[in-house]
């Protein structure tokens, strides 16, 4: 199949517009400071590849003879899903180290906790012995 003919027009146009708006997104989501740039590496760098892809279809020919895949089309839904995989990785990974920093963060306040007490308890006992009360103190 020729390349120029691998995508139509108008689905290359719709492509192109899609990705370049989902990279616009990413990129003012990272300004924004609502998306960090580790977490959105992933995201830009699969972004551009797929963005390469649609603007010059004939890399895809070339992608999909080197995969072996006899149709284009079954290379861009394979790439799709390792697209899909990727981004579901890294935020799996994102994840994982969120949760180990918030068990060790719980653990240190739960310690914390317990000798803010104990040093209240002391408190309590030395304000028993003699030292101005709660009360008395301005």
């Amino acid at each position: 199949m020729e390349p120029a003919h691998l995508l139509p027009r108008q689905l290359q146009l719709f492509a192109v517009g899609t990705l370049l708006a989902m990279l616009g997104w990413v990129l003012w989501l990272i300004r924004s400071r609502r998306l960090s740039l580790r977490d959105s590496l992933i995201w830009v760098l699969l972004t551009g590849t797929a963005l390469a892809l649609v603007i010059f279809p004939s890399t895809l020919v070339a992608v999909s003879h080197l995969v072996g895949a006899e149709v284009p089309a079954n290379a861009l839904f394979a790439l799709g899903f390792v697209y899909v995989l990727l981004n579901l990785l890294s935020a799996t990974i994102s994840i994982s180290g969120n949760a180990e920093r918030l068990r060790r963060l719980t653990q240190e306040c739960a310690l914390l906790r317990g000798e803010l007490e104990e040093l209240r308890a002391r408190v309590g006992e030395g304000a028993g012995r003699g030292g101005p009360s709660a009360d008395q103190r301005p």
